[in-house]
């Protein structure tokens, strides 16, 4: 404690410590009773006994029953709790956690009423099955399972609500069914939590005494395991009974001790080895000659895109094959809702959607062949980059070698082949990103959703993998949505440009168009430029917030619309300019932030909105502007653009 103390810098108040330390010796004092009271002469004979060799053979065939009707009726338990809402949750919840907190004997009563021969269920077994379960092994099972189950249940659902659904949204997306998903990817991903609950009711089972001598008695040989020999040991030969005791206190510190920070994290728990960023040895991708044999997109076939989507994001969206369509738009949106519609993952949207010739809006999502590849990969960090290519194809029925001769295939293209055999925490974020764009290709999908696939990336990688996706994307036979705050990614990248607002679509076009006349502010101040929504007069835009801006060619008075202004186009004055500018503002200097070799300046004024201008560092030192410098900007009539909305 003292060494605790010294590491955080202050000492434990004498209030807490002094509570702390007698709740220590409380729980330690027993234990200690047991190890000082122990004959250690007689220890080796007390346990070969005949009777407590009999006791531990069946305590350990009744724990071990136990603890597989805890995971065959626990796992789907902990799961239902852990993934699916439903009215009275709350309750089930409750009644899981009741054997925990209900005193033993109270829970022998209650199984003696329900499976007993006059109980509620125990007449139509011994009936209909022949089966009889008080004063029987079968019964000891039964009463061990109804106190430690809840162990395993309560363990296996927190790991599960550690586990972020992305990973099994993921594998549906591949065509992975749900019984396979939960399989192959939430049950491995749990295991540690898996691992520890069936730890702790195995050792909760082997320990029952209360339920079980309540329920099941105390024959020698059929029910009389472990802890109700030391019952009756405790009698009969009180030494004995401290051996037998010790046995089962050390069986419970092995189990303690072994799950002592080895297995009770979540996999949100698990931190991923540092691997540097791509670099030399990470080059970017390069086409490679087709094989033959490569399971190339466009050699599959090719599927155009109509879908109808209501909701909260509400559209129609057509695409030729091979159509790669940017979706952009401000937090809350509606982007990654439209993405989620389209793979069938939301109950916010819908989607009828079809791809080429098939209506796939009644299928569930493993069988849309809508492939997903979200932010940061959703890579299986159990699965090897191969494993992980190859899961899509595996998922679909192609045998285990041909899936991974046409996983290689992928990662090779990818550039990424050298690193089959690594694990997720062994790639780099641009190898990783290139690894699950295998992964989704390599699946055969007829529509590929990318959700910010490079927004974790940094400049260099970015621009690796936005080569890699601008090679392989246009040989890709369905329709690819990606959803991107990046202005260049969608220039470079994209064939059209889908600007969202508030779930609906204000404009979708080529990217040249949206970049000369953008309809929305965001996607304006997204491309840099100054954005400013007013409406229309006779001689240019009257702003909302007050002021006007004097256009050239302005649509017809009272028109909704968009003035927007390069940030090149406003000169900034220290004096009032004079000469042809037709708009000339007062303001004031509130930021400078450098922009490559030039900078940009935020002026705030009282006549207009906020604005932007990008000057060089020479004019800067010039002007001498500083934050809070008093200026004039000016825009020629010329330079601003009206755009209707």
């Amino acid at each position: 404690m003292k060494r605790a103390a010294r590491a955080s810098g202050t000492r434990p108040p004498l209030a807490l410590a002094l509570p702390a330390l007698l709740a220590v010796a409380f729980l330690t004092l027993p234990l200690l009773g047991i190890l000082v009271r122990t004959e250690w002469g007689e220890l080796v004979d007390h346990l070969r006994s005949p009777g407590t060799v009999q006791a531990l053979k069946l305590s350990l065939l009744v724990s071990f029953w136990a603890l597989g009707l805890s995971l065959l009726l626990g796992v789907p338990l902990a799961w239902l709790l852990a993934r699916v809402p439903f009215p009275g949750k709350a309750l089930v919840r409750s009644l899981v956690l009741l054997p925990m907190v209900l005193p033993p004997t109270v829970g022998g009563v209650a199984l003696l009423l329900a499976f007993g021969r006059r109980g509620l269920l125990g007449p139509w077994l011994d009936r209909t099955l022949g089966i009889t379960l008080p004063f029987h092994t079968s019964g000891a099972v039964v009463a061990a399972t109804f106190v430690a189950m809840p162990f395993l249940v309560i363990s296996l659902e927190g790991a599960l609500g550690g586990l972020r659904p992305r990973y099994e949204e993921t594998a549906a997306s591949l065509g992975a069914s749900p019984v396979r998903v939960f399989f192959t990817v939430t049950l491995p991903m749990v295991a540690p939590g898996l691992v520890a609950g069936a730890a702790l009711t195995w050792a909760r089972a082997l320990g029952e005494f209360g339920a079980t001598i309540t329920f099941a008695g105390n024959l020698p040989g059929t029910t009389q395991t472990l802890p109700l020999q030391v019952y009756l040991l405790l009698q009969e030969e009180p030494e004995a009974a401290t051996s037998v005791s010790l046995l089962l206190l050390a069986i419970a510190m092995g189990v303690l001790i072994a799950l002592r920070g080895r297995w009770t994290g979540t996999p949100s728990d698990r931190r991923p080895r540092p691997t540097p960023e791509a670099g030399p040895e990470d080059p970017p991708a390069v086409p490679v000659p087709k094989d033959p044999s490569a399971p190339a997109a466009a050699e599959a076939g090719r599927w155009a895109l109509h879908a109808e989507v209501t909701g909260f994001t509400r559209l129609t969206l057509d695409a030729d094959p091979g159509t790669t369509i940017a979706v952009v738009g401000p937090n809350g949106a509606g982007k990654t809702t439209l993405l989620r519609a389209l793979l069938g993952l939301t109950p916010r949207a819908h989607a009828d959607l079809r791809l080429g010739d098939e209506d796939v809006t009644a299928l569930p999502p493993h069988r849309r062949h809508v492939a997903w590849v979200p932010q940061d990969g959703a890579l299986f960090p159990h699965l090897s980059a191969l494993a992980n290519t190859a899961y899509g194809l595996r998922a679909q029925g192609v045998p285990r070698a041909e899936a991974r001769r046409a996983a290689r295939t992928w990662l090779d293209r990818l550039g990424v082949g050298h690193l089959a055999h690594r694990r997720p925490t062994q790639l780099s974020g641009g190898q990783a990103q290139r690894v699950a764009l295998a992964r989704a290709l390599a699946a055969r999908p007829r529509l590929l959703v990318l959700d910010e696939p490079l927004a974790a990336l940094d400049q260099t990688t970015r621009a690796h993998v936005r080569h890699t996706l601008r090679t392989h994307l246009g040989a890709f036979g369905g329709v690819c949505l990606i959803v991107t705050h990046d202005p260049v990614e969608a220039v470079s990248l994209a064939d059209r440009v889908l600007v969202l607002d508030e779930g609906l679509a204000l404009q979708d076009a080529a990217p040249a168009e949206v970049t000369r006349h953008p309809r929305s502010p965001w996607v304006a101040r997204m491309l840099g430029r100054n954005a400013w929504p007013g409406t229309a007069t006779p001689e240019g835009l009257a702003f909302e917030g007050g002021g006007t801006l004097v256009a050239t060619d302005p649509p017809p008075p009272g028109t909704p619309a968009l003035a927007i202004v390069a940030p090149e186009a406003v000169s900034v004055h220290r004096e009032k300019p004079a000469g042809s500018p037709r708009n000339v503002w007062p303001g004031a200097v509130r930021e400078i932030v450098a922009s490559g070799s030039r900078l940009r300046v935020l002026i705030t004024s009282d006549r207009a909105p906020d604005l932007v201008a990008e000057i060089t560092p020479q004019s800067a030192a010039e002007l001498g502007l500083a934050e809070g410098v008093s200026v004039w900007t000016s825009v020629k009539a010329t330079e601003a653009t009206i755009v209707p909305l």
